[in-house]
C-alpha cells in the first residue's frame, strides 16, 4: 500500500473508516433453545435438585409450565453461591444476553432469584471462568416476581461451550429459576490469543485488555479472549474510552518498554485453516505519538511450537496527514495452519489496536507437525519469494491434494496425444494435396468417343441427343467444382460424310430400245443439285439408239 499524494489519500480515506469486526453483536441475538427445546434435556445439568422429576434442571426452561414449572436447587441461596444450573452448547457460541424467570407453578409458586452470577467454560481455558462486566462487576440483576422475565445484555459477550447460572441472595432464601441464553454459533475459529498486556499512558490512561478472560501472568496474557476479538470498535480519540461509560477502549503498547522489539500476538484456532487475509483496526493519532505499525510479519504453524518457512511481510506507508483510525488488511495468500503469529513493528512511540479479524475457512488434509519436518517448508507449502523474500505464497493441501499429481499427469498425456493426432492429420492433408491424383485428371478417351453412324450405346455416361456426330458426356459429380472447357474450341469439327449419289429411275426397256411412239425425257434435276460435271460414262445408256448427232444429255 503506497500513497503518492494528497489526492490519493483522499480517494482511499473511506477505506480507513471501514470497521473490521470478527462478529456483529447486534446481529447475534437469537435464542439458543431453552424455550424451544433445541437444547435437549440431556444437555441441561444442575448441582442438585429438590425433586428431579418435578423441579429438575430439565424443567428450568423459560416460559414453560411443566410439572413443578422451574428448576429448584436442594439448598437455599446464600451469598456463598454453590448451586448452579448448567447448559451445554456443544460448540463455541457467542452469548450476548441471558434471561431469567421465577417459578409460577400455576399460581402456586413463590420462588425467584433476585440476583445471579454467570460462569462459563471454553476448552482453551481448561477451567470455569467467572463472568465480569466491563465495570468489573459479577452480579447480574434477576427477577422481582415469579412470572415476569428479565433480560440482561452481556457486555462484553461470552465465548463459551458451556454456561452456568448461579442464583445469589444476600440473605438465605429458597429460589427457583427458568432461564434462556441468546447469541449465535461462533464461526471465526479463534479460540484464544496470547500477547503482552497493554501499557499505561501517562498517569491517567491504562491501555489494557480489560476483558481478557485468560491467564494474566505478569505482563503476559495467555490462552484467553478479550477486546481484540469481541467485535466492538473503540472511538477515534483513545481518551474518550476513559470518559464515557461502557465504551470500548484501545489496547496499546509503548515502544520504550520493548527495547526495539516488535509486539508479538499469537492466535490459536479451533482447527487447521486456510487463511486469505487478516484485518487490523488501528489508531493513527500521530500528533499524540500514535501511528500505524511500520511493518507487519505473519507466521504460520500447525502445532504452534515452531514457525518455519518465510513469513508474509507487509510494509505500511506512513500517513501523517489524517488522524482517523483505519482498517489495515494484509493478504495471506491461502497459507495453512492452526496457529498464526503477528509481529508488529513500531513507527512511532505507540501502537494502538482495537480489533483483529481473520478471513479463513477450515481445511482438511495430511499435515505433519513442524518438529517432524526436515525441510524449511511448512507442510505442503510452496514458497515463492519476492525480490526481498517477502509475501511467500503457499499451495494449499486439501483432501484431494495427494491425487493432484496423478490428475495432472493424465491431463498432460491427453494433451500430448491430441497434439500428435492433430499433427498427423495436418501432415496427411498436406501430403494428399501435394501428390497428383488420377481421379482429378479428366480422361479424354472416356469423355469423347469416335462418332458412330449407328445407334448410340446405352451407356449412362452420355446423353441421348439427336445429333449422333458427337457423344455429349453427362455431368460428373466428382467434377462439380470444375467445369470442363468447350473442346470444340480446340478440335476442328469433323467433316460430314459425302451425300450419296443421286439415283434416277432406270431406263425402261422402251427407253433402251429407243422405239415407241413417245420418247422418254428425264425430269429436271433438283435445285440443290451441284453444277454439271463431266463424267466418263459407259458407252451405253442415256443415248438414243437412233441416228443423228450424239448429244450429251446429262450426268
Amino acid at each position: 500500500m503506497r500513497l503518492v499524494g494528497p489526492w490519493t489519500i483522499v480517494a482511499v480515506l473511506p477505506l480507513f473508516l471501514t470497521e473490521v469486526r470478527s462478529i456483529e453483536p447486534s446481529q447475534c441475538i437469537a435464542p439458543l433453545g431453552m424455550e424451544s427445546g433445541t437444547i435437549k434435556d440431556d444437555d441441561i445439568k444442575a448441582s442438585s435438585s429438590f425433586d428431579h422429576g418435578h423441579v429438575g434442571p430439565h424443567r428450568g426452561r423459560i416460559r414453560n409450565e411443566v410439572h413443578g414449572g422451574a428448576w429448584c436447587p436442594q439448598t437455599q441461596a446464600t451469598p456463598d453461591t454453590r448451586e448452579w444450573i448448567e447448559i451445554d452448547l456443544k460448540t463455541i457460541h457467542v452469548i450476548t444476553a441471558t434471561e431469567t424467570q421465577g417459578r409460577f407453578g400455576n399460581g402456586q409458586g413463590v420462588e425467584f432469584a433476585e440476583s445471579y452470577m454467570l460462569e462459563y467454560f471454553r476448552p482453551s481455558l481448561k477451567k470455569w471462568i467467572r463472568y465480569r462486566t466491563k465495570n468489573n462487576g459479577e452480579l447480574l440483576k434477576g427477577n422481582i416476581n415469579t412470572y415476569l422475565e428479565h433480560k440482561t445484555i452481556l457486555d462484553p459477550p461470552i465465548w463459551a461451550t458451556k454456561i452456568r447460572f448461579l442464583p445469589y441472595s444476600s440473605h438465605k432464601r429458597t429460589v427457583c429459576m427458568r432461564v434462556e441464553v441468546y447469541g449465535c454459533k461462533y464461526t471465526e475459529g479463534v479460540t484464544s490469543y496470547s500477547m503482552p498486556q497493554g501499557d499505561k499512558k501517562g498517569s491517567s490512561w491504562e491501555l489494557y485488555d480489560f476483558t481478557y478472560d485468560g491467564h494474566w501472568d505478569g505482563e503476559k496474557l495467555k490462552s484467553g479472549l478479550g477486546q481484540l476479538t469481541d467485535g466492538l470498535i473503540a472511538p477515534e480519540d483513545f481518551k474518550l474510552a476513559f470518559h464515557q461509560e461502557n465504551t470500548q477502549g484501545w489496547v496499546g503498547w509503548k515502544n520504550d518498554t520493548r527495547e526495539g522489539k516488535p509486539i508479538e500476538i499469537v492466535f490459536e484456532f479451533d482447527r487447521i485453516r486456510e487463511f486469505t487475509a487478516v484485518h487490523l483496526y488501528t489508531n493513527n493519532q500521530f500528533t499524540r505519538d500514535v501511528q500505524v505499525f511500520s511493518e507487519a510479519r505473519v507466521f504460520f504453524s500447525v502445532a504452534g511450537k515452531r514457525y518455519k518457512g518465510e513469513p508474509i511481510t507487509f510494509d505500511y506507508m506512513e500517513d501523517r496527514i489524517f488522524e482517523t483510525p483505519r482498517n489495515v488488511s494484509i493478504k495471506l495468500h491461502h497459507r495453512v495452519g492452526r496457529f498464526v503469529k503477528l509481529q508488529l513493528f513500531f513507527a512511532s512511540k505507540w501502537i494502538l489496536i482495537s480489533e483483529i479479524a481473520f478471513d479463513s475457512s477450515p481445511t482438511t488434509g495430511n499435515f505433519t507437525e513442524e518438529e517432524e519436518l526436515d525441510n524449511n517448508i511448512q507442510g505442503d507449502q510452496t514458497v515463492v519469494s519476492g525480490p526481498e523474500n517477502k509475501n511467500p505464497i503457499s499451495a494449499v493441501s486439501s483432501t484431494g491434494g495427494q491425487y493432484l499429481g496423478i490428475i495432472v499427469g493424465i491431463l498432460a498425456v491427453a494433451v500430448v496425444f491430441m497434439i500428435v493426432v492433430v499433427l498427423y492429420i495436418v501432415h496427411q492433408q498436406r501430403k494428399y494435396k501435394s501428390s497428383p491424383r488420377p481421379s482429378q485428371i479428366p480422361d479424354k478417351a472416356a469423355l469423347y468417343r469416335t462418332p458412330s453412324l449407328g445407334r448410340l450405346t446405352t451407356s449412362t455416361d452420355y446423353e441421348d441427343v439427336r445429333n449422333p456426330e458427337y457423344a455429349v458426356p453427362l455431368h460428373q459429380s466428382s467434377q462439380r467444382c470444375r467445369t470442363p472447357p468447350n473442346l470444340q474450341n480446340f478440335f476442328p469439327k469433323a467433316p460430314s460424310l459425302p451425300p450419296p449419289s443421286e439415283q434416277y429411275y432406270a431406263a425402261t426397256e422402251i427407253f433402251r430400245q429407243g422405239t415407241g411412239p413417245v420418247q422418254f425425257k428425264p425430269p429436271p434435276p433438283p435445285l440443290n443439285t451441284p453444277p454439271p460435271m463431266r463424267h466418263q460414262m459407259p458407252p451405253q445408256g442415256r443415248y438414243g439408239s437412233g441416228g443423228g448427232n450424239r448429244t450429251f444429255v446429262g450426268p
